[in-house]
């Protein structure tokens, strides 16, 4: 196997995937390495077979294909200062592929007053708020390039909020049930709510087939018609014969030279258990929020002795997840919801103003929702279990009306390395130190009534409110962002507006803790236009035909 490659890439989720696909295509001789296994065993053939997926929600919850929680376990702090606990949350896809094998598939695009937040907002008490370094345009083009390659369908023009743009690849598919009635309920309250702009094919679509709405999204599809980094880009970038993948290896530090100025490659280990290092003329990082500052602490050296990339002090800072709220409405007839894709319908209308003197901007809204048949088990009474799981009204009944509400950056929502608890590799594991900012609560408080509303004239006869922090104190949501902040002043973010580190000239990060803030809309479309802007601007530093500097 060789060891010395142009670029190599640490994580094949949405944004490595991706960046792996734009080097390859570009003739570069690229390493892709992945901590998870390869659960397709015919992704670089000529045709392309079944996956190693199924709809087994018990496979899921035994951890294949997602972070073991055993092996390499996390701690969390919940109120500044508090003792770090042991706490399994925020466990992404670890396999080929990434968490893009296992998420919904939205995929909206953001809106200009995202990137915008300190001039829309002023200084809020206790955040970091900063505008982004790129505009919407910046993006726009890559926003085009990922939807073709990924497969998204949608209906442009549908959301008259969105920025303006050409037809998505494909058509909206079927509309399920529970989303007609929640659609039915929010135009009736004057809303505008439209086809979710989806990386799930209508049709078959460059050699994958439509999908057939059998509800088991988030455990992997086994037809491969979600558009997943592994059945999408990676196997694109594998067919030039330019790509490496490495699954089932973990790089445990990043190596640079003496005086820290350039990365010369990683140290992994191997399947076989074996250390190894392997060496290449760029690096880039794209194994997520946590785990990206993870690695980048964990390879301190005498030239970067509080971590690569740490002169600012704020590599592991701004954590964001995501503010995700709902309301969960139970109608008196079946909807069976959980037979269709897990979220088709969405609308915009409270990510602009209202024209209130005291506006709360809030996010994008989701129509629809499921519940997995041992999710809903688990929590019933043993004594009424089979009647409840044939007669219940909580998984065939149900639709949720959902906020993606901005998470607000605040420096002491943090990734830092626990001095305590290692992982199976006898590394530190990441401590997160989390805790709501007072105005997340003031547009929870804000918008859970105008949710309910929704529900409620959709035909819900009964409203469950959910707030998926506030249950356990635990962030739910799995939209992890913030902590390689991008921005043109090495003071004040670790990344430049092209994902490099300001601190060394040769690595990059590709995944979502460039966002400098949370913004109102799901994050797996724009980490992908991110991932090919900087990996197309790396392509023409190297002669490659990207973007020239």
């Amino acid at each position: 196997m060789a060891t010395s490659f142009d670029v190599i890439i640490v994580g094949s989720g949405a944004g490595g995937g991706m960046s792996a696909y734009v080097l390859a295509q570009k003739g570069l001789k690229v390493a892709l390495i992945e901590k998870g296994r390869n659960a397709y065993p015919t992704l670089g053939a000529q045709t392309l077979r079944q996956s190693l997926f199924g709809n087994d929600e018990l496979r899921l919850r035994r951890y294949f294909g997602f972070h073991d929680p055993f092996s390499e376990p996390r701690t969390l702090v919940q109120t500044t200062g508090a003792e770090a606990k042991i706490q399994e949350f925020q466990g992404l896809g670890v396999t080929v592929g990434g968490g893009t094998v296992f998420y919904d598939g939205d995929c909206p695009r953001v809106q200009q007053a995202d990137l915008q937040a300190l001039t829309n907002y002023g200084a809020v008490p206790g955040a970091n708020l900063v505008d982004w370094p790129i505009t919407y345009s910046d993006l726009a083009p890559h926003y085009d390039e990922v939807e073709r390659l990924v497969g998204v369908q949608g209906a442009a023009g549908a959301d008259p909020f969105a920025e303006k743009r050409g037809p998505y690849p494909m058509p909206p598919g079927r509309q399920p049930k529970v989303a007609t009635l929640l659609a039915k309920g929010a135009k009736a309250l004057g809303y505008h709510p439209h086809p979710m702009p989806m990386a799930n094919n209508s049709i078959a679509y460059r050699g994958r087939p439509a999908c057939v709405d059998c509800g088991f999204c988030g455990v992997g599809c086994p037809i491969d018609a979600k558009g997943s980094t592994a059945v999408t880009v990676i196997r694109d970038a594998l067919l030039t014969g330019n790509l490496t993948l490495l699954p089932e290896t973990c790089v445990t530090k990043l190596l640079t030279t003496t005086d820290g100025a350039h990365a010369t490659g990683v140290e992994v280990i191997g399947p076989d258990g074996a250390t190894q290092t392997l060496t290449a003329t760029h690096v880039i990082l794209a194994a997520n929020a946590i785990e990206t500052p993870r690695l980048l602490l964990a390879s301190a050296n005498p030239a970067h002795p509080n971590g690569i990339g740490n002169s600012s002090g704020q590599l592991g800072c701004n954590l964001m997840f995501h503010m995700v709220f709902a309301v969960i409405g139970v109608f008196d007839e079946e909807v069976r919801s959980y037979r269709s894709r897990v979220v088709t319908h969405a609308m915009g209308d409270f990510t602009v103003s209202d024209g209130s003197p005291d506006y709360l901007r809030g996010g994008y809204i989701e129509l629809g929702g499921q519940q997995g048949a041992i999710d809903f088990g688990i929590s019933l009474p043993w004594q009424m279990h089979k009647q409840l799981m044939v007669d219940g009204k909580y998984r065939r009944k149900i639709g949720s009306v959902s906020m993606m509400g901005e998470d607000m950056p605040q420096l002491s929502n943090r990734v830092e390395l626990d001095a305590k608890v290692r992982d199976i590799y006898g590394r530190p594991v990441a401590r997160v130190t989390y805790v709501r900012h007072a105005r997340d609560q003031a547009v929870m408080d804000r918008y859970m009534p105008k949710l309910k509303e929704i529900a409620v004239a959709a035909g819900a006869v009964e409203t469950l409110e959910i707030d998926f922090v506030q249950q356990d104190g635990v962030p739910n949501s799995r939209h992890l962002l913030g902590t390689t902040r991008m921005g043109a002043d090495p003071k004040a973010s670790v990344t430049d507006l092209w994902g490099r580190l300001h601190d060394v000239d040769n690595v990059w990060v590709a995944d979502g803790g460039v966002y400098p803030t949370s913004t109102g809309f799901n994050p797996t479309l724009t980490q992908q236009a991110l991932a090919h802007r900087t990996a197309t601007y790396l392509a023409g530093l190297m002669g490659k035909g990207g973007v020239t500097p």
